[in-house]
């Protein structure tokens, strides 16, 4: 049986934000070394007990995503939004996002999630630098595209 390739070049991302983007939009203009990575999630907690027995449970833990847009990303007005109507409204809104990876046949749904880190503008060096945002959502399921 042959293996799909590895590449990002053509996965696609797209979300709808409460109140401000009910239909989808398409995120573009991923930074050059980063499209969307995952922070690492730490479904159970472990304690060693004084006797040397381990005791574990699962706990509900948030999934944090971040997005890296490129300065000249058109996606990035999207995030810019988002946080101005926050800072307007004094109020969070949630988005959903899809994020389709062809090359491996998989698809990740994020639910509920909110903008929790972001920059209001590139920073500007000698060249604008991307920038990345992060989300964080309370599902973040795979399955098969």
């Amino acid at each position: 049986m042959a293996r799909g390739t590895i590449t990002s070049a053509n996965a696609t991302c797209y979300m709808t934000i409460d109140g401000l983007f009910s239909a989808p939009v398409k995120i573009e203009g991923f930074s050059t070394d980063s499209a969307l990575e995952m922070d690492d999630y730490n479904p159970a907690e472990t304690r060693m007990g004084v006797d040397g027995y381990l005791s574990a449970g699962w706990r509900p833990t948030p999934k944090v995503v971040k997005i890296s847009l490129e300065a000249n990303s058109p996606s990035r007005e999207y995030f810019e939004t988002w946080l101005n109507q926050m800072e307007i409204d004094r109020e969070v809104s949630a988005c959903d996002m899809v994020f389709l990876i062809p090359s491996i046949n998989r698809k990740y749904i994020g639910t509920r999630g909110y903008l929790t880190t972001g920059k209001m503008m590139p920073s500007a060096r000698q060249m604008l630098e991307a920038g990345t945002f992060s989300i964080t959502f309370e599902k973040w399921e795979g399955s098969a595209a």
